[in-house]
């Protein structure tokens, strides 16, 4: 199963790759960015362990082109063949 990246960033450990290749037929979102931060030199906290849902302060995820939130199944969507997650980390503003 290939899983397509989009970010507005460098994902750690996927530097030149624009897909992720998986050997099974079906991830989780949470599944997915789980194995994007093992991938990582540095593990990236995508996620804290046992949250129900990303921290709107430091990521924007959409499934091809749908905020996470707005997929009935949120973090536990199943991600398909094909699909594209995008991986936005939000700026902070400062003065």
């Amino acid at each position: 199963m290939k899983i397509h990246i989009k970010s507005n960033f460098v994902i750690p450990g996927l530097e030149k790759e624009e897909s992720v290749d998986f050997g099974c037929s079906g991830i989780s979102l949470r599944q997915f960015l789980d194995e994007l931060s093992k991938k990582a030199p540095t593990p990236i906290e995508y996620l804290r362990p046992g949250a129900k849902s990303l921290d709107p302060d430091d990521w924007q995820v959409e499934i091809n082109q749908v905020p996470y939130q707005d997929c009935k199944d949120g973090l536990e969507t199943e991600l398909r063949n094909g699909d594209t997650v995008t991986i936005n980390i939000l700026a902070m503003a400062g003065g």
